[in-house]
């Protein structure tokens, strides 16, 4: 198979392996599905390559019903590790046999480590989104009023949780059904800094919030988004946790079209990747050969 396609692995794939193909230094992969999309591959080749690591990352299809079989192959494989990204965060999270402090809180894994046959599942996404809005904005959060786009979802409930534990000034969880935020209005009854929203509410939360930032599916659709440009101030910054593998999304556009600086989620996913290495290998992450593979510059 050509590492460099975008055409994905599959359990199959895998259950070939084990029957005694050639790897070709297949050791690292990130589980999806969708997957094809994912920018992941270029990004960890290059650290592989800047590190002299003789290894090679790949895109693998996995299904919600295929993804117990696909954990179970790569642990027989010998696999160094892997990422999980929609729809199997909070799946692998009940799938490996140890979590880490952060990823037991936050109620999700993204970065699985293969330790002598013991998985360990950690989660890279809470302190990734910190690092990208600094790198973006340079915001501190605790200082800031966030409003947070899709929080019942899996990404938006672990990015809620990590975010509520920085005790910001403000933090505005909105989501188009409430009753999916009740697990988390019941978590986090004692801090009085969070509020809960639908989506009805945005000219409000737009009002009350400086950081706006969607863990939702906004921004991956096509089309005009149907939001008053008036809602925007100009100190606003808004991080769109999603991207396409090219091209800007719909929010971010729609915002950068109204004055305001937005930034689409390879920033993210950079450095949750960055993080994600150095648990696979405990040693520096070569963050500007991954940033000029995920963006074309490095800094």
């Amino acid at each position: 198979m050509d590492l460099k396609s975008s055409v994905a692995w599959t359990v199959e794939s895998l259950q070939a392996l084990l029957a005694g193909a050639n790897t070709a230094g297949f050791q690292l992969a990130v589980l999806g599905d969708p997957v094809e999309h994912s920018l992941s591959p270029p990004m960890q080749n290059a650290a592989l390559e800047a590190r002299g690591l003789p290894y090679r990352y790949d895109r693998l299809l996995v299904s919600p019903a295929q993804l117990e079989t696909a954990f179970r192959c790569l642990r027989k494989l010998g696999f160094i590790g892997w990422n999980l990204t929609i729809p199997h965060k909070i799946a692998g999270y009940r799938l490996v046999d140890r979590l880490d402090s952060e990823a037991e809180a936050l109620g999700a894994i993204n970065t699985v480590v293969n330790q002598d046959g013991k998985l360990i599942g950690f989660n890279t996404d809470g302190r990734g989104l910190q690092s990208a809005l600094f790198d973006a904005f340079g915001v501190e959060l605790a200082k800031s009023k966030i409003a947070l786009l899709g929080a019942g979802g899996g990404a938006g409930q672990a990015s809620a949780r990590f975010l509520a534990n920085l005790r910001p000034e403000r933090l505005l969880l909105v989501n188009r059904t409430v009753e999916k935020m009740d697990g988390l209005r019941r978590e986090l009854v004692s801090n009085s800094g969070v509020t809960f929203w639908d989506f009805h509410q945005l000219r409000r939360v737009f009002l009350e919030a400086d950081l706006i930032i969607n863990a939702s599916s906004l921004g991956l659709k096509d089309g005009p988004l149907d939001w008053d440009p008036k809602w925007l101030r100009p100190e606003h910054r808004l991080f769109d946790m999603v991207y396409r593998p090219q091209g800007d999304t719909p929010l971010v556009t729609w915002a950068e079209q109204n004055g305001v600086p937005a930034v689409d989620g390879r920033l993210m996913l950079l450095h949750q990747g960055a993080f994600a290495f150095e648990h696979w290998f405990g040693q520096p992450v070569p963050l500007a050969a991954m940033r000029q593979a995920l963006m074309g510059t490095a800094r």
